[in-house]
């Protein structure tokens, strides 16, 4: 009696009698077991609140158990409701631009830029350009430009200079004054033969190159060998060995090519150079000193310089085989900024003794230091024609007229598709742009303090701009080309044999693929003891449940997933192979992982490069832009 009393208090119909009726009839039954409710009844009867609460604590009991399982049988996030990502972004990446933004210098980048590109014209002329005229005419335009001042010597040795050095490789690659042979004849001399030539050599070389650099000598840089080719730093197999030339504690060092594996290759203005520095093995009364510079004159008996045959392209650029015939090059050769080798005499006898600065010899990050500056000159050439590109496609797009329906026409830029796909070119190029300007003050920076070793976070982020700035042109400027119908195929059209230079800027100064594996390696060391693995762990579940997959933080959270799968993938094929060496069941277990190198190397170059970006100037539409598009790319990125 008393619940049915409870029962008719609740029903929301009004009068007892009824409800008690109704209760007696539909609620209550009475048996020997006592009192039975059915569940229809018991839901009628319940507030709306309490129904409420019990279907939305079923929809997500029931939602939760779906998601989980479908997110971990495809190795995904749980898509939540409510974690979907909204930017609520309008501007672009205002710091780059404004005149009170963070980065106010840019302006005065741009200005250095503009005056840097009337010096060039004013000293180059006016006429077309020809990527294919024969090198040696094409070598005097740079000798015309060292005789000039284009750039001057401290333009790589300051952090100001530095400026002027990467603004002066820009001017090259904008569509106005593009010489693409030329802006890698520049880099060749300027930061890889003198840069190297200041940066490691003694005063006295200093004076020697200055003298010299006026009078319009050109350099190369010989690094790169058959053998090794692009894991040219890994392998270097020309030697030079210090060789006594008498009993008067006089000496040379004999630089030779001992295999043909050994012999220079790709080396850019190595028929025209005058002078260069090659990298070769330090033998010292039969020590091995590891790889070292010395200073060369190309006119050196026993030198052999060939070329490599005609190119699709870019033959006013000499490029040439290098090799050593038992070389005599001076004691003095060596650059001996931080280190050299000194006769002494001990014993009743000459002894040639190796000695250094600091607590140990310089390593091949010093002894390269300039391939890190090269590598910031080819990522900002490279995003400084695809603006120039997109500039072009743009202006084409908004005159050319295309009908929308019977009546009416509108701008090519107008249509939905062009305009996203602009808006996003341009996302992409701004957040480069804004990462490269950090990058190089950073970097100039570095240069000025003297410090003999870059920061290693530095040259990881350096490696991310080379990996992505050259892809993202690449990729970029094949959907502009599509999109554009046949104006790509014309003559005066961006388009054409000159984008053939991005090819050069994947492949330059550590190929795109060999830098991949050494920012995957740099992670999985990282997180090779069970601590940071475990804690990698954790960071994945947390943003699973959290719905990361939605948010700024996706490129962080699909970056870690992948190399959780990695490194489970590394650790699964490993025990599988015990019978192996470690060092071989590691090469194979790396190359069993295939692709998954590479997406883990793609996530994280772009997760780095929008994180400092986002973290430096704030987060804007082109941020988020670059996020969803990174977060889409790394699911192709062995495609390309």
């Amino acid at each position: 009696q008393a619940m049915i009393s409870q029962a008719c208090s609740l029903l929301p119909t009004p009068g007892s009698s009824m409800n008690a009726a109704w209760a007696a009839e539909h609620l209550v039954k009475m048996d020997a077991g006592g009192v039975e409710l059915s569940f229809m009844d018991l839901l009628y009867v319940l507030p709306g609140w309490v129904l409420g609460s019990f279907f939305f604590s079923w929809f997500v009991t029931a939602f939760a158990i779906v998601a989980s399982t479908v997110a971990l049988l495809r190795w995904d996030t749980i898509h939540w409701p409510w974690s979907h990502f909204r930017c609520g972004c309008h501007t672009r990446l205002q710091p780059l631009w404004e005149p009170n933004s963070k980065a106010a210098s840019s302006h005065e980048l741009r200005a250095r830029e503009e005056a840097l590109q009337l010096k060039f014209e004013e000293l180059m002329g006016e006429g077309e350009v020809d990527e294919n005229e024969p090198w040696e005419q094409h070598a005097e335009r740079l000798r015309r430009l060292t005789q000039g001042g284009f750039l001057e010597l401290d333009s790589i040795t300051c952090s100001d200079g530095m400026l002027d050095f990467f603004a002066g490789h820009r001017v090259m690659a904008r569509q106005r004054t593009l010489h693409c042979s030329l802006g890698i004849r520049l880099t060749v001399h300027y930061n890889l033969f003198c840069g190297t030539l200041l940066a490691l050599g003694s005063q006295e070389q200093g004076r020697w190159l200055r003298g010299a650099h006026k009078s319009g000598v050109l350099g190369c840089f010989m690094l790169t060998e058959v053998g090794a080719g692009v894991l040219s730093g890994l392998v270097v197999e020309t030697t030079a060995t210090w060789t006594w030339a008498g009993e008067e504690g006089e000496g040379y060092f004999d630089l030779h090519t001992p295999t043909p594996a050994a012999v220079k290759t790709w080396i850019s203005q190595g028929l025209a150079a005058d002078w260069g520095v090659v990298i070769a093995q330090l033998i010292v009364e039969g020590t091995n000193h590891g790889a070292h510079v010395f200073l060369l004159d190309m006119t050196s008996h026993g030198i052999s310089r060939e070329s490599m045959g005609a190119k699709t392209t870019f033959n006013a650029l000499d490029n040439a085989h290098i090799s050593f015939d038992h070389v005599k090059v001076p004691h003095d050769a060596l650059l001996s900024k931080l280190c050299m080798v000194q006769p002494r005499f001990e014993d009743d006898a000459w002894r040639a003794e190796y000695t250094f600065s600091g607590s140990r010899p310089p390593s091949f990050l010093v002894i390269a230091q300039r391939l890190l500056s090269g590598r910031l000159c080819i990522s900002d050439s490279a995003i400084a024609y695809l603006e120039g590109v997109l500039e072009a496609t743009q202006r084409y797009t908004e005159e050319r007229m295309v009908w929308v329906d019977k009546e009416r026409k509108m701008p090519l830029a107008s249509l939905p598709y062009m305009e996203k796909m602009l808006g996003t070119v341009r996302a992409c190029v701004n957040v480069h742009k804004a990462f490269l300007l950090l990058l190089q003050q950073q970097f100039a920076d570095v240069i000025e303090s003297g410090l003999g070793e870059v920061p290693r976070a530095l040259a990881t982020s350096i490696a991310a701009a080379k990996v992505e700035a050259p892809e993202c042109a690449i990729k970029s400027i094949g959907l502009l080309r599509r999109d554009v119908g046949a104006f790509g195929l014309m003559e005066s059209s961006p388009f054409g044999s000159a984008n053939d230079v991005l090819l050069c800027c994947r492949f330059a100064e550590g190929d795109s693929r060999v830098l991949q594996q050494m920012l995957v390696r740099d992670l999985i060391r990282e997180h090779s003891r069970l601590g940071p693995a475990l804690g990698l762990g954790w960071r994945v579940v947390k943003a699973w449940l959290a719905g990361a997959i939605h948010t700024s933080e996706k490129l962080s959270y699909l970056r870690d997933q992948q190399l959780l799968k990695l490194l489970w993938t590394l650790r699964r094929y490993a025990k599988q192979h015990l019978g192996k060496s470690k060092m071989q069941t590691e090469t194979d277990a790396w190359l069993h992982a295939g692709d998954l190198v590479y997406d883990v190397a793609k996530i994280h170059a772009q997760q780095i490069i929008h994180s400092t970006v986002e973290r430096h100037f704030g987060r804007s539409r082109d941020t988020e832009l670059f996020c969803n598009m990174s977060a889409t790319d790394c699911k192709l990125c062995h495609a390309y």
